[in-house]
């Protein structure tokens, strides 16, 4: 029996907690672009929102602490569906929780924040989130809608 065909290809990357560690993201999601010939649209999701989340948990969950760690895995399941995988050890905070602002009037009203989880559920296919007994993991998917069925929507535990 070939299990290699039943297995996923997976590659991470470790940041460190400082927002200037959000610029090694886009030259990585570059490589796993070429390798696993991820379509521009994803490529684009998927940037935009590791961007969301990360900052999120360097300003809020480790409130700019610079010595902590984040490890983000992505998952390349060949059906389609493009996961990443994001680990923290900040307090728990589960997003899917947290309530869409207001549609915004002005673009002072956007400045103030508040929109980029909401962004976070508008491109990603899929979002899960779980407490870990030492911090939290995030799953989001992305689909190719051109090889593969659709995804559940978000879960949370």
């Amino acid at each position: 029996m070939n299990t290699h065909a039943t297995k996923t290809d997976e590659e991470s990357l470790t940041l460190q907690s400082k927002l200037s560690e959000i610029a090694r993201v886009p030259p990585w999601i570059e490589k796993l672009t070429a390798r696993h010939a991820i379509p521009g649209r994803i490529q684009f999701a998927m940037d935009l929102c590791l961007e969301e989340v990360l900052s999120n948990i360097i300003r809020h969950g480790y409130a700019a602490e610079p010595n902590h760690v984040l490890v983000i895995r992505h998952r390349n399941d060949r059906d389609g569906r493009f996961t990443l995988i994001v680990e923290d050890q900040s307090p728990a905070f589960n997003p899917l929780l947290v309530k869409n602002p207001a549609a915004p009037h002005s673009l002072e009203e956007i400045s103030g924040g508040g929109y980029g989880i909401p962004l976070l559920k508008q491109f990603a296919d899929s979002i899960d989130y779980e407490v870990l007994s030492n911090g939290n993991r995030m799953t989001i998917a992305f689909v190719d809608r051109d090889s593969a069925r659709p995804a559940p929507r978000t879960t949370s535990r």
